[in-house]
């Protein structure tokens, strides 16, 4: 199984650095060199960490090159999700309902592997809540793993216990 991302490993600098039009991200395209020394002053990790990371995105198929431009692929988007994605107001919650039939064990067990990535909590066996607003998140991975008839995602509010 695979560790989930720290919120502050390298890679997860470099890939939040690669948000379109973020000044990171504009750095990358026209002073490469600059990009790893900024991100260096914002991190803890040093430049040649960074690098390595940013060379283990694009193995991974996170990150393409392409014309001296630098993009995230859907891939990299899905793993920063947890990362760059807004906290529910109040005391709401998202939650994800899911019950995938027996014979697709290999589909639940991806899914509840995303929910996991994404730093949701689970409540009961197929009940998992987060208080970050990933519903677009859920939704297209929902739809790209064909499971929409099987999964119900919500808004709630936990009145007890607090």
């Amino acid at each position: 199984m695979k560790k989930p991302l720290r919120e502050r490993s390298p890679l997860v600098y470099v890939l939040v650095g690669l948000i379109p039009y973020s000044k990171p991200n504009l750095l990358l395209a026209y002073k490469p060199s600059l990009f790893f020394r900024e991100l260096e002053k914002a991190s803890r990790y040093k430049q040649a960490a960074l690098k390595g990371a940013y060379w283990r995105a694009q193995q991974q198929g996170l990150i393409k090159q392409k014309n001296n431009l630098v993009k995230l692929t859907e891939k990299g988007r899905r793993k920063i999700a947890p990362f760059v994605a807004t906290e529910l107001k109040g005391n709401v919650n998202l939650m994800v309902i899911f019950d995938i039939p027996e014979d697709r064990i290999d589909t639940r067990r991806t899914f509840r592997q995303v929910l996991k990535e994404w730093n949701f909590k689970q409540v009961q066996k197929s009940v998992w809540v987060t208080g970050k607003d990933l519903r677009d998140g859920v939704v297209e991975v929902v739809n790209e793993m064909g499971i929409s008839d099987h999964v119900q995602v919500y808004e709630s509010v936990r009145h007890y216990p607090k």
